[in-house]
């Protein structure tokens, strides 16, 4: 009888035993999946290197209360003497990160972390990397091909983390020398929307999303739809060379013309030279026209078309000038011409 009743209370323990184990390694499990779903660091960087030069790095850990300790960098100015940089660590409460979440949670950095890439990109350069835990990760990379939307969705996603951090240091003692200005909200830009504006007497269409920078609209794409630019804008007959404008002494023009047919080609004829070629086909709101006109059978060249008044084709100044070594060299032209 004693002996069944240690046998029955030894399989009784070894029944809590196993039970244990499996809510143990349960636990386990579910600890491992909440980590893996909850973001435990936030690494922003945000390099504007051309301009008006600024330069923000936020390195955020997030612990398991959600408070977090944030390691920022921040610069204002170039990256020499006459910038102004800081580095230090701010301490980020449960309604700080809450908030730093939120704008994580509104873009699908998943998607983002397989996007294509360019080969190379442009100032700003800004990337993202966002932990959740141990074995999930995601890199919004700093030449990402994006998807085409209008704002850009990224602009809008690293605007929001910008403006956070710089606001986070604008409330801490001793960050007062590299706050600088926030950026601005890419769905506030006109840019982005239906756009008109009166050029050459006309009224014609802005291409949205081009020409973000200007409030007036400058160096936008014109939709001048099926119709061309220079019939529109009266830009074909002949020019000669303007013999009331000075030229340069040590490279005086003696001969130059200019010729635009309605179908968009054109002969220029410049020191002896003559060079058949085309307009543009695409043309900007407020910038300069061009043309390009073939050297021989494998070269091209480009020249710009300055206004010399405002709309208006009457006199024009046509340049052509090399790209730096180690590009062809060439004799630069520089000529000032009249409508006959």
């Amino acid at each position: 009888m004693g002996t069944k009743k240690k046998f029955n209370s030894r399989i009784w323990l070894l029944l809590l035993g196993g039970i244990a184990m499996l809510h143990l390694f349960g636990c386990t499990s579910n600890n491992k999946a909440a980590d893996n779903d909850r973001i435990t660091s936030v690494h922003l960087t945000y390099d504007k290197y051309s301009g008006d030069q600024f330069f923000l790095e936020a390195v955020v850990d997030i612990n398991k209360d959600n408070t977090a300790k944030a390691t920022i960098t921040k610069r204002i100015g170039p990256m020499n003497y006459t910038g102004t940089k800081k580095e230090g660590k701010i301490s980020m409460n449960e309604g700080q990160v809450e908030a730093l979440l939120n704008i994580l949670a509104r873009y699908d950095l998943e998607a983002w972390n397989n996007l294509p890439s360019y080969g190379s990109t442009t100032s700003p350069t800004r990337s993202l990397y966002v932990s959740k835990g141990k074995d999930v990760s995601y890199y919004v990379a700093w030449n990402a091909k994006f998807p085409k939307t209008l704002p850009p969705e990224e602009d809008i996603m690293y605007m929001e983390l910008f403006n956070y951090f710089n606001d986070m240091i604008a409330n801490e003692p001793g960050w007062e020398e590299v706050v600088g200005e926030n950026l601005e909200d890419p769905r506030d830009n006109p840019a982005y929307g239906e756009r008109t504006v009166t050029w050459f007497g006309n009224e014609v269409s802005l291409v949205p999303g081009t020409g973000t920078w200007y409030e007036d609209g400058r160096y936008s794409d014109i939709d001048y739809g099926d119709k061309k630019w220079w019939i529109e804008e009266g830009f074909t007959g002949e020019w000669t060379l303007n013999k009331d404008h000075p030229t340069d002494d040590l490279n005086p023009v003696d001969d130059a013309s200019l010729k635009v047919e309605e179908d968009g080609s054109l002969i220029f004829e410049f020191k002896g030279e003559t060079y058949k070629g085309a307009l543009s086909e695409g043309r900007r709101y407020m910038d300069d026209a061009g043309l390009w006109f073939d050297v021989d059978e494998w070269t091209k060249r480009y020249c710009e078309v300055h206004l010399v008044k405002p709309e208006s084709y009457k006199e024009i100044h046509v340049t052509c000038y090399p790209n730096p070594v180690p590009s062809e060299q060439f004799a630069p032209i520089d000529v000032y011409l009249v409508r006959k």
